[in-house]
C-alpha cells in the first residue's frame, strides 16, 4: 500500500517545466483567494507566457528538468532582452524560471540547478517611487467632480498618510479602528502579505477621510472599493488630471508615507511598527 502511494504520487507531480509552472500558478491562484491579493498570480501569467513562447521557439512545447542547460537559461535571458525588457522585468522573468527549477529540485527531480550561474541583469539607478510634498498638498487640495475619481483621490491621500497597501485598505473594517485614552484614532491590523500587525495613529485628514465612509457596521468593510485593476486606472487617471509626472500607484502612495516619515524625524523602529514591518 505505501509503494503504491509513492507511485501514485510520483504520477501526479509534472516532470517538466511548462507543466510545473500551470501547477504552480493554479497554488497562486488558490492563495491570491486566501489573501485578497491577486498580484503575484497576476504577475506569473506574464512570466509563464513568456517561457511558453521561448520553449515554442526551441521547436518544443515543453521541456524535461533533465534537459535543462545553463545554455537554456543564457539563451532565455538574451530573449527577454531581445524583446525590450527593463533589466528589472528580466530579472522578473528569470526569478519565475529559477523558481520553478528550485521546485523541481526540492522534489528530487534534479539533483542540482543547472541554471544557478545564470546571471541576472544589472539594474540602472531606481527611479523615484514616491511623489513630492507639493504633489501630495495638490491632491489633497484638489477635489475631482467624478465619484470613482474622487474616490481615488481620497484613497491615494489616505494611503500617503497611513501607509496601507492598496490590499490592507479593502481587509480595513470598523473593528480595526481605535481610540486612545487621549481621544485620537488609531488603525491596528495585520498587513495581508506579511501577517505582521501595523499599528498606525491616525493624521486628522485621513480620519476625516475614514468619517466619510462606513466606521460603524462591521459587516462590511470602511471602505467601498473595487477591485486593483480598477483603482489603478483611476489612480492613472488622477495623476494625468492633476498633471503629476510620477504614475500615482498604491505603492507610490505607501512609499510617500515612508519618505515622509523619515524626513519627519520618525524613528525607523516606529515607521517599521507603522507599516507592519516586521
Amino acid at each position: 500500500e505505501i509503494l503504491k502511494n509513492v507511485i501514485v504520487d510520483a504520477n501526479t507531480i509534472p516532470m517538466t517545466l511548462l507543466a510545473t509552472g500551470e501547477e504552480e500558478r493554479e497554488r497562486l491562484r488558490l492563495r491570491s483567494i486566501r489573501i485578497n491579493s491577486t498580484s503575484s498570480y497576476r504577475q506569473s501569467k506574464t512570466s509563464q507566457l513568456n517561457l511558453r513562447e521561448f520553449i515554442g521557439l526551441r521547436g518544443m512545447n515543453d521541456i524535461a528538468f533533465e534537459d535543462l542547460t545553463e545554455e537554456f537559461g543564457k539563451s532565455y535571458k538574451l530573449f527577454l532582452i531581445g524583446k525590450g525588457y527593463s533589466a528589472s522585468n528580466t530579472n522578473h522573468n528569470l526569478c519565475w524560471l529559477q523558481r520553478l527549477v528550485y521546485i523541481a529540485v526540492d522534489r528530487g527531480l534534479l539533483k542540482f540547478n543547472p541554471l544557478e550561474d545564470v546571471g541576472y541583469e544589472k539594474k540602472g539607478s531606481p527611479k523615484r517611487r514616491h511623489i513630492s510634498r507639493n504633489d501630495l498638498l495638490l491632491i489633497m487640495e484638489t477635489p475631482m467632480e467624478d465619484k470613482a475619481l474622487e474616490l481615488a483621490r481620497r484613497m491615494f491621500v489616505f494611503s500617503s498618510l497611513t501607509g496601507l497597501a492598496y490590499v490592507d485598505l479593502r481587509n480595513l473594517y470598523p473593528h480595526h479602528i481605535g481610540m486612545t485614552a487621549d481621544g485620537r484614532k488609531y488603525i491596528r491590523e495585520k498587513r495581508a502579505k506579511t501577517n505582521n500587525e501595523a499599528f498606525i495613529p491616525l493624521h486628522p485628514i485621513a480620519e476625516q477621510i475614514m468619517s466619510l465612509y462606513n466606521t460603524a457596521d462591521d459587516s462590511k468593510p470602511v471602505f467601498p472599493l473595487s477591485s486593483r485593476d480598477s483603482m489603478w486606472f483611476e489612480f492613472h487617471s488622477l495623476s494625468v488630471a492633476l498633471g503629476i509626472n510620477e504614475n500615482l500607484t498604491a505603492h507610490v502612495a505607501r512609499h510617500t508615507f515612508g519618505v515622509n516619515m523619515v524626513t519627519s524625524g520618525i524613528s525607523m523602529e516606529s515607521i517599521a511598527k507603522m507599516m507592519g514591518h516586521s
